[in-house]
């Protein structure tokens, strides 16, 4: 057959090579690939009748561009009139399409489609498909039967013998195809090459591995709760956390057991233990974690820590950690709460012997109650610093008050119906708002009753007498059941008992149980952008959620603690009596001291074969004596009456009595004589034996570095004067007993000389001590002494102005605390002026030797030089001299030095105030020294 005449076949690619019949020949173009356009509008054929008909500069009508001027725009109508009438109908609704569509359904759905062969022929039937998938199971299982040579084909088993035995296994039970290998600890299949029907092989062996490690985590959480309740050396944060699982997994088995009948396939059963297997597995890396947590705060620090993990990850799973994180942290809020007050004690060990982060300070020398100590590192991480320090000042404030005051509405919240709400940690801003209402109003009504109870001190109110004693234990403290309703109150309890017990889901749903069960809910994906989609980061949720009651309950604590603690116990009084007699602020103290110490004219104390000692008036004759240190009956005797007659004649003590209504002629106020404030005696110290071989010498430095004034502070003032500022007492103390000695040695040299050398050696040193002395009291110790009064001062005042307006804890926010630590800051500026501190120690080793030089000196002209090779080995006046004068310019020199260096101290009002150019103004005015 010609091709020509041959019909064209649709399917075949024969005939592409040629050309279409519509396609215009190219050879009647010029030599161009397309035709020339034809610009000129005119000759343009356009059947339009606004096409232009001249030419184009005719038709367009362009200005000139050289002689073109715009001319005045036309007015535009006013814009001031609204377009849009008010009385205009609103459109009318349009038909909903998609709903019409909906209603029509799929269009052209009555058409039939052929194919090729069923429409050449009517009776064509579609032959079976070719392909294996798409034949059912039979044809795909003989296909592995046939190949089993090549690949294991295993056992087919029956299909809902193996959804349930996986079902089973899920919830880490056994069943007829798989047990649980105590050994391996691990499920195994009872068949081991068992498979669906229709599924390869390893299809279905990666489907069992995956329900095994559902069914191995869900057994070791079980085993974890159960290990965990039956145990007794369980923490109780742990026993909280093996609830919390406990709780899951019930939700898990009630959850999975209504939606099992739903999955008649192992892909639904996949898909129905999906979400289940994740959060198992993610609470079974959290039980991983903390099994090996000792205390409360260590677990929950650690869980904590594994929440600011996830926090940009999935919302309900973070959710579900911040409820296990506020369950388990209930233990250590309760103790928490148990501490502050706000939540009765409930158990009998004391909270410091819980090993917690209170612990008691056993150096302690204070007598009654006992002095405690705040454990950071014992503290949960989630509590910040300073909630830390305000929880543990809180509650040492309020053991003094149960201490002293146990009648004070603080002690006893029950007695005056006051119910504080507990510690709570949320985790959204509605809660925490909740949170701090709750706070809020626990504030004003405390505050109301302590006013109340304030003014009513002296008449307790009769309506307080009426209410149950606050010392009874329970949970009946809030309510008391009067004695004529006693029987109906037992008849009620006896039917309370007789009761059936309600099941757990019948009463209001745990709310873990409600986020696990929204876990798990198959809207559980569409929902999780609602989910604390407005909360705080949850680093700061413990802070937001803790402080507002602990900010209440440390206002009131510390207002009232305060008040008591200036009237009531006197701490201003015992304050000045440091001042007085540690820091030698009572000249008529210091004269009697000195005289009883030094004077080489009193009656010697020492005892003498043959002589009677008076008793009145002796001394110690400290370097005029070589019989050396005294004994103790000595001591007695010249040290007789020192301390009381300065006391009993001091401003101090006629302030205090007037202060009580008493007079001199009153017999208690002679009493009272008998004993100082806090037990104030001289005493020995405890030297260890470098120490005691320096004191053996009378001509030395360290003579009297056996003696110390001994004061034992009453409670409840040992919260302000605690051991270690007692220690700073005593170290002071003692450097002034030696500068005492100086300024009396100085004060008793003689004033002729032989020897120009010694005259210059009497003027320069009793410069040097007097210089010394006059800085040492002057700015080392008044002038921090007046910045600590002032605080005192002002917090008084500020005390009265909350009293005069019937205020508490409005204006005085700060407690003990601050005292505490503007005390402890006074002593330690004290000491840093005085060159008492640790990184000084070099400094006053050079000061030492040059006291060291004065006392020899004193020794040389009191001609007590014992033997020749003695006084020749301390040398003379002029080798004293040279060594003095020496010892003086490096101390002055490094006075100046440390004057300018940069860091040492940290500037005025603060702890470490450099004032060393004071010292060096003092010594060296002209430049003697330097030149």
């Amino acid at each position: 057959m010609d091709d020509e005449d041959a019909l064209y076949d649709a399917f075949t690619s024969r005939h592409l090579w040629k050309s279409s019949t519509f396609f215009d020949d190219p050879s009647g173009y010029d030599s161009s690939l397309f035709a020339p356009l034809q610009l000129d509008v005119p000759l343009i054929k356009l059947d339009h009748p606004y096409a232009p008909k001249g030419s184009l500069e005719t038709a367009l009508q362009l200005p000139d561009i050289d002689t073109f001027e715009f001319g005045p725009l036309p007015e535009l109508e006013s814009l001031d009139e609204s377009s849009l009438s008010i009385d205009t109908l609103p459109p009318e609704t349009e038909d909903d399409i998609w709903q019409i569509a909906f209603e029509l359904g799929p269009a052209n759905k009555d058409i039939e489609f052929f194919t090729w062969e069923a429409f050449d022929d009517r009776e064509y039937k579609e032959p079976p498909t070719p392909y294996i998938t798409e034949s059912g199971p039979q044809p795909f299982d003989a296909a592995l039967a046939r190949d089993d040579a090549t690949l294991a084909a295993g056992r087919i088993v029956k299909a809902n013998v193996l959804l349930e035995s996986l079902y089973n296994l899920g919830l880490g039970r056994s069943s007829i195809l798989f047990s649980f290998n105590s050994k391996l600890r691990t499920f195994e299949p009872t068949v081991r090459n068992g498979r669906a029907s229709g599924t390869s092989l390893g299809t279905t062996q990666s489907l069992m591995n995956q329900f095994i490690f559902t069914g191995n985590t869900f057994l070791y959480l079980r085993s974890f709760v159960e290990r965990t309740v039956s145990s007794a050396s369980s923490i109780p944060a742990m026993v909280a956390l093996a609830t919390c699982v406990s709780s899951i997994l019930s939700t898990f088995e009630d959850h999975l057991g209504r939606h099992s009948r739903e999955a008649t396939s192992l892909l639904q059963l996949q898909r129905l233990f999906a979400r289940p297997r994740d959060i198992l597995t993610h609470v079974a890396r959290l039980v991983d974690v903390v099994k090996f947590a000792k205390t409360n705060e260590q677990l929950s620090s650690i869980l904590h820590h594994r929440l600011l993990e996830i926090e940009e990850g999935d919302a309900y799973v973070r959710q579900l950690s911040a409820e296990i994180l506020r369950r388990v942290a209930k233990p250590t809020l309760e103790l928490l709460g148990e501490w502050i007050g706000t939540q009765q004690v409930q158990q009998t060990i004391p909270i410091e012997d819980r090993g917690s982060f209170v612990a008691v300070d056993d150096t302690s020398d204070t007598q009654g109650s006992p002095e405690y100590h705040y454990s950071s590192e014992m503290m949960p991480r989630f509590i910040t610093l300073e909630d830390g320090n305000t929880i543990f000042e809180t509650g040492n404030s309020l053991r003094f008050l149960k201490t002293h005051h146990p009648e004070h509405p603080l002690s006893c919240l029950g007695k005056f119906g006051v119910k504080p709400p507990e510690l709570d940690w949320q985790f959204g801003w509605q809660d925490i708002e909740v949170i701090a209402s709750k706070a809020k109003r626990y504030e004003e009504e405390l505050r109301a009753a302590i006013l109340h109870f304030t003014a009513n001190s002296d008449h307790p109110s009769e309506s307080y007498l009426q209410v149950v004693d606050c010392s009874i234990p329970g949970p009946h403290m809030d309510s008391v059941t009067p004695a004529s309703n006693f029987k109906q109150y037992i008849e009620e309890s006896a039917q309370l008992f007789d009761q059936e017990p309600r099941p757990a889901f019948n009463d209001i749903p745990d709310e873990l149980q409600i986020v696990t069960a929204q876990l798990l809910s198959k809207n559980s994906a569409e929902d999780v952008s609602t989910v604390n989609n407005f909360s705080p980061p949850i680093s700061m949720t413990s802070a937001l959620s803790l402080r507002p009651l602990l900010a209440a309950q440390a206002k009131l604590v510390n207002a009232t603690t305060l008040r008591l603690f200036f009237r009531s116990h006197g701490l201003r009084m015992h304050l000045f009596l440091q001042r007085q007699y540690h820091l030698l602020g009572d000249g008529v103290f210091s004269s009697r001291l000195a005289s009883a110490l030094f004077d080489p004219d009193r009656e010697s104390a020492e005892r003498h074969k043959g002589q009677m000692r008076s008793g009145v008036h002796m001394g110690l004759q400290l370097g005029s004596r070589s019989s050396w240190p005294p004994a103790s009956s000595e001591l007695r005797l010249a040290l007789m009456g020192v301390l009381s007659e300065s006391y009993y004649s001091s401003s101090l003590y006629y302030s205090t009595q007037r202060s009580k209504g008493k007079s001199a002629d009153d017999p208690q106020y002679r009493r009272e004589k008998d004993e100082l404030p806090g037990q104030l005696n001289f005493a020995i110290r405890q030297l260890t034996e470098p120490e005691m071989e320096k004191v053996m010498d009378p001509d030395s430095l360290y003579a009297l570095d056996f003696l110390r004034l001994q004061y034992v502070p009453p409670s409840p003032l040992n919260h302000v004067f605690t051991s270690a500022t007692l220690e700073k007492y005593d170290h002071i103390f003692k450097f002034l007993l030696r500068l005492l000695r100086m300024l009396f040695v100085v004060a008793h040299l003689p004033r002729d000389y032989s020897e120009t050398e010694s005259y210059h050696f009497r003027m320069e040193a009793h410069h040097f001590v007097m210089a010394l002395s006059s800085y040492v009291f002057q700015t080392g110790i008044a002038d921090h002494w007046s910045t600590f009064d002032s605080l005192l001062t002002t917090t008084e005042a500020l005390l009265a102005a909350e009293d005069a307006v019937a205020e508490l804890g409005t204006r005085v926010t700060k407690g003990l605390a601050s005292l505490r630590d503007g005390h402890e800051m006074c002593l330690d500026s004290i000491m840093f002026s005085l060159l008492l501190r640790k990184r000084q120690k070099k400094v006053m080793a050079l000061l030492e030797e040059i006291f060291g030089l004065i006392l020899r000196f004193a020794k040389l002209q009191n001609g007590r030089e014992d033997t020749e090779a003695e006084a020749t080995a301390h040398g003379d006046g002029k080798e004293l001299y040279a060594m003095l004068k020496g010892k003086i310019r490096v101390f002055v020199s490094v006075c100046r030095g440390l004057t300018g260096k940069k860091g040492y101290g940290k500037g005025k009002g603060t702890a470490e105030e450099n004032t060393l150019e004071r010292l060096s103004v003092l010594l060296e005015m002209n430049g003697y020294f330097s030149g």
